[in-house]
């Protein structure tokens, strides 16, 4: 678990925030320059989630590369879309990568924002050097697989009458213990943006919908990639459990997997930032 130290040296290097525009849309993204000449490594978040939530990862990686961290459609900062689809956000990760990099890249993507860089690898291996997978849930079929997102189509955002009372609500999707409650508190706030007289979740409640399919879907893309890729979990994520890692290790052709963070759950890159630095580092040597 990071210490107060560790934290408050993250917080006094925060990513530099850009924007730019494709089709219409805005895409934001963070970035940490790095060293001159370094590497890019591209970052991408889990569902409904945000760039903020690499801000514990980042400025460690950013000693050796230069970071980019973005924020999918209708999430953080970026614009909100007409409709939400895999293919929308491979576009998007492949079109920010052509916008802040003219060498391949190095792509991190964890939970939701892994399955969307696997399909970015696939369809566009020569934008990437190597991808890595953090605690994703592959899709390959499984009728047991419970879903922790579910989402009354055109149901109404809360609002709140503060910025605490909203962080107040604020969860983790699925729950977990030993998150540092600074680190909460930081995602929260990067979570939440004023609207009128009130506070308001940044996502777009249309991305619960079910877009259309990708032709090929991230579980039978595995095996084709051209890339290598690395898979890491944590030791009791409830969402690549163990039998889960195995499946995704045994799909893989070129890479490393499953690597395991002990005492890790579902969202390493806020509950164990320090672990999950430790092996992008190794990875990426």
């Amino acid at each position: 678990v990071p210490n107060d130290e560790y934290l408050a040296w993250c917080l006094t290097r925060p990513g530099v925030s850009h924007s730019f525009e494709v089709d219409g849309y805005r895409t934001h993204y963070l970035e940490w320059a790095g060293p001159a000449n370094a590497p890019s490594i591209v970052l991408v978040h889990g569902f409904m989630g945000h760039a903020h939530w690499w801000d514990f990862v980042a400025p460690a990686l950013a000693e050796n590369y230069r970071i980019i961290a973005l924020d999918l459609s209708g999430m953080g900062d970026s614009s909100h879309r007409d409709e939400y689809s895999l293919d929308k956000y491979v576009a998007q990760i492949a079109a920010t990568i052509r916008h802040t990099s003219k060498e391949p890249v190095n792509l991190v993507g964890h939970s939701f924002g892994g399955r969307c860089s696997i399909l970015t690898a696939f369809k566009h291996s020569d934008l990437l050097k190597r991808l890595i997978v953090v605690d994703s849930a592959v899709s390959f079929p499984n009728p047991d697989r419970k879903r922790f997102f579910n989402r009354e189509p055109g149901k109404e955002k809360k609002r709140y009458a503060s910025l605490d009372a909203g962080k107040a609500r604020f969860r983790l999707v699925p729950d977990e213990t030993g998150t540092h409650p600074l680190v909460l508190d930081h995602i929260a706030s990067h979570s939440l943006k004023k609207e009128g007289d009130a506070y308001e979740w940044k996502f777009d409640a249309a991305v619960t919908n079910s877009g259309p399919k990708p032709a090929v879907n991230d579980a039978n893309a595995i095996p084709l990639l051209q890339v290598p890729m690395d898979f890491v979990c944590g030791q009791f994520s409830k969402i690549a459990t163990p039998e889960h890692a195995l499946q995704v290790a045994a799909a893989i052709k070129d890479g490393r997997a499953p690597i395991v963070i002990p005492a890790g759950f579902h969202h390493l890159p806020i509950g164990q930032p320090l672990a999950l630095v430790s092996v992008l580092r190794a990875l990426l040597a």
